[in-house]
């Protein structure tokens, strides 16, 4: 096993713009080109994978899916993902910073469903042609380098997550909700603090409302208690470390706060299924 999986900067992939909080790229080139970018690895922006020709497999958070063409992939900052594709692989991925979409956007990038990190399907089939053209477009407007580029680059981005919000929404009825934007801010929540803020009490609090009005918004949109939320978070960084490193159980308990190893391995088996030992050796077949 590796020491760790490495998280990746925009900036990594910038050859000439280092200072742009967005980029794309041909897939079929930065496959060729970004030595060992298939292997288990983490980003601080969020993506979208385009797939317009091949065949392969993605695993997103220890979730595989088949790769077809017509397919738009959805990561956060933070997911582990990897891939194994075909030779004749082609599409895009378009990287952006947060601040980027939010400076004209604002909370929009919290109400899509499909980047809530760990509880939405991260993926479409986006049969629409008029799809190929505006990514096509897109593309075309990134290499122009024309004036006003990151505001018309900026539109085109909002567009095409429009367009997959509303092919979603047909898709999978019923999960569009005023609460998705109080889900996407305690999954925030929870990204900087689960290792340190165990008590769902406390996140109500950050979030202005009290604990019962957050389980009911985590229950009525996602069938899970917050506190399921927050456990499955603490399982997830876990499985990370148990996958991509040759840290012990124990030393892995201790960096996610478990002052006592036993109470980490049944906390796993609890929330898994599995020992944590079970879990490694699984993912070593």
């Amino acid at each position: 096993m590796s020491t760790e999986f490495p998280t990746y900067d925009i900036k990594a992939f910038q050859r000439h713009e280092p200072d742009t909080p967005f980029y794309m790229t041909p897939l079929e080139k930065l496959v060729k080109e970004f030595k060992g970018i298939d292997k288990s690895h983490s980003h601080t922006f969020y993506l979208l994978m385009w797939i317009t020709q091949g065949s392969g497999k993605h695993t997103i958070d220890f979730r595989t899916y088949d790769v077809q063409p017509m397919q738009l992939y959805f990561l956060t900052p933070g997911q582990v993902h990897s891939w194994e594709l075909s030779t004749d692989i082609k599409g895009y991925n378009l990287f952006f910073e947060p601040t980027y979409f939010r400076a004209r956007f604002s909370n929009r990038l919290y109400q899509y469903p499909f980047f809530h990190s760990h509880q939405h399907r991260p993926l479409l089939e986006m049969k629409d042609t008029a799809f190929v053209t505006l990514y096509n477009l897109m593309y075309a407007e990134y290499t122009a380098q024309s004036v006003n580029r990151s505001e018309v680059f900026l539109s085109y981005l909002h567009i095409i997550l429009e367009k997959a919000n509303r092919t979603y929404q047909q898709e999978w009825p019923g999960e569009s909700t005023q609460y998705y934007n109080r889900i996407r801010q305690y999954e925030e929540l929870l990204e900087e603090q689960f290792l340190d803020v165990r008590e769902v009490k406390n996140y109500a609090e950050q979030l202005n409302i009290s604990p019962n009005h957050l389980n009911s918004i985590c229950k009525s949109l996602l069938g899970k208690t917050a506190s399921q939320l927050l456990y499955e978070r603490i399982c997830i960084e876990a499985q990370r470390l148990l996958t991509h490193t040759d840290l012990s159980v124990k030393e892995i308990g201790y960096l996610l706060h478990f002052e006592d190893p036993s109470y980490f391995v049944r906390f796993f088996r609890t929330h898994t299924g599995h020992t944590p030992l079970e879990f490694r050796e699984s993912q070593n077949h």
